[in-house]
Order: structure tokens, then sequence, then C-alpha cells
């Protein structure tokens, strides 16, 4: 680096260039930025969207994650929404290679787990402890269940009981 802080030092007016390009080509900046070519598990996804209320009240926040209703396989896509501020949530599916919108068709394990912030002023804040019963988290407990069908699909609001 003292070589390099000497070298850079005998062209000052050139200083920033080379920081700038020396950063650049660490951090890749001339990398391939686009779309992942490989969308293996991410193909043939239908559109799901839908609500989450507990109390009667949305449940902005509140993570919701489907599971196959076959055997859990832990190398499966990891399938979630969040919920908005109104109480709807837009599944997607994730995998290695990106996320895209939507879930392939089939017969799911709904959970939903909807953590208090321990800071609910910073909105990167630990959880803290959740507000919907324990049995909606854990999908060997869950009672919610979904089929999810060719084409657009949009689901009858969850109500969680206490």
């Amino acid at each position: 680096m003292i070589v390099l802080n000497r070298f850079i030092g005998r062209f000052p007016f050139k200083k920033g260039l080379w920081l700038v390009g020396l950063l650049c080509s660490l951090a890749g900046c001339a990398s391939d930025i686009s779309p992942p070519k490989d969308t293996k598990g991410l193909e043939n996804l239908q559109s799901v969207v839908g609500s989450v209320e507990f109390q009667g009240k949305p449940t902005p926040g509140a993570i919701v994650m489907f599971f196959r209703d076959e055997k859990p396989d832990p190398k499966a896509p990891r399938i979630a929404g969040i919920v908005d501020e109104d109480g709807s949530f837009e599944m997607q599916t994730t995998v290695a290679v990106g996320t895209r919108p939507g879930v392939k068709a089939g017969k799911y394990i709904v959970t939903v787990s909807w953590n208090e912030k321990v800071d609910p002023a910073d909105k990167d804040s630990d959880d803290g402890p959740d507000r919907v019963p324990s049995i909606y988290k854990d999908p060997a407990t869950s009672t919610l269940r979904v089929e999810i069908e060719e084409g657009d699909n949009d689901l009858d609001p969850f109500v969680l009981k206490e």
C-alpha cells in the first residue's frame, strides 16, 4: 500500500481517479449485474395475494410463510410474504439465485409470526415477544392450509384467533 501511495502521490490531480478505479475493480463494478440467468426453482410461479388479521385488526409487519404440505424439506425454496399496513401480503419464492413473486401450484401449510419490536421507533429493532398465539408459528401445529392453483390466487383472509 505504501508503494501505491508513493506512486499515486506523483500524480496528485489523478489521485481521486486512481482511488475510484481501485475501489471499482475490488468491488466488481464491471461485473454483470443483470438478473440471474439460472432461475431453477423460480419457474412456473403463480400469483398469490392475501391478508391476515388478528383480533379484528391488520397485522402490519407479520411474516407469512408457506411450507409444502408433504414432508418438509430444509433445502426447499423459501416462500414468504410480509404483511403491509392494511393487512395484505404478496407471496414470493426465494432460491439461492434470487427471488420472484409467486408460488408453485400445490398444497401448503401456512405459518404466521408477528413479533413486537423491542424499540417500535426503530424499524431495524430486534424482535420481542410474538403477538399471535404460538400455534400459528410452527408448521407442525398451524391449522392454516392453502391450495395454490394455476393462475392468480386471491386467498381468503387468514383470521387468527386467540
